[in-house]
């Protein structure tokens, strides 16, 4: 009973949604970010399967080395003047999205207007997430950007990492 009483496995469950919800966030921003890049791509996209949001940006963020994959992401989260939302403000957006779907009647314009400002946001985010990549990238060496690039290529050569299914 005192286990059921004790706030961390709690806390420990709020940390995992918060670290959900940023990571879906920074794979979004890492999507948009290279969305742009991507737009003119040619042959060397083959290994990139057509998938989801964060498709596009993924092999960028997979392909840079770790410390300064989490300066990005740390830029980005810090970025609050270029009108990056902070959690309560990405709350009340899907706050909003979920009010105009459950609106009776139901009011398309609504969710519209609510979709729109999701998508505002996200845009915000990508341009922070595009500054943030931009900055990394030009500190680079060209020894160290050229080898970014191999990685780069042999990230959309393979494809994406697969996650293991959890063992029951």
């Amino acid at each position: 009973m005192a286990d059921e009483m004790d706030p961390k496995p709690r806390l420990a469950r709020r940390y995992k949604v918060l670290l959900g919800v940023s990571l879906a966030l920074n794979l979004a921003v890492a999507g948009l970010v290279a969305g742009t890049a991507f737009r003119h791509g040619g042959d060397g996209m083959r290994g990139v399967r057509s998938a989801g949001f964060g498709a596009y940006g993924l092999p960028y963020m997979i392909a840079l080395p770790k410390a300064e994959r989490r300066d990005v992401i740390r830029a980005v989260r810090a970025d609050r003047e270029g009108g990056v939302p902070d959690r309560a403000a990405r709350r009340a957006l899907y706050s909003e999205v979920l009010t105009a779907l459950r609106s009776m009647p139901f009011d398309a314009e609504k969710l519209s207007v609510a979709m729109s400002g999701q998508a505002d946001a996200a845009i915000r985010v990508q341009k922070s997430a595009q500054s943030a990549w931009l900055e990394v990238i030009s500190q680079m060496s060209d020894a160290e950007r050229s080898a970014y690039a191999n990685e780069v290529e042999e990230v959309l050569r393979r494809g994406p990492p697969h996650k293991k299914p959890a063992k029951k």
